[in-house]
């Protein structure tokens, strides 16, 4: 994937919907962005309904879409499956923006 994101800039997104979100049953949610964060605080995790970003001890991290296996996607050839995740992805990271800016 071509996404190259600010670690800084997702972990403060995370705070600000754990501080000004709402309580659902496992974790936050804010808008339409879900956080939740691992037992032992190492992981956070952001996502909407195609999308998950895992981030890591050490600022790594990791998007999952909806369609992660090629094989599952029917008529679709690799291009067009890579691209759509692409799209998604980068409709998440415009979510994430937009909250980090307005809240």
């Amino acid at each position: 994937m071509k996404n190259r994101v600010d670690v800084r800039t997702l972990l403060n997104v995370y705070e600000k919907i754990k501080s000004q979100g709402h309580t659902i049953e496992f974790g936050t949610q804010l808008e339409d962005i879900k956080c939740t964060e691992s037992p032992d605080g190492y992981s956070v995790s952001l996502a909407d309904d195609k999308v998950t970003l895992d981030i890591n001890f050490h600022n790594t991290y990791h998007f999952h879409t909806m369609n992660e296996d090629p094989e599952s996607v029917i008529n679709q050839t690799t291009t067009e499956f890579h691209n759509n995740n692409e799209v998604q992805i980068q409709e998440f990271i415009h979510k994430l923006e937009e909250i980090d800016k307005n809240y």
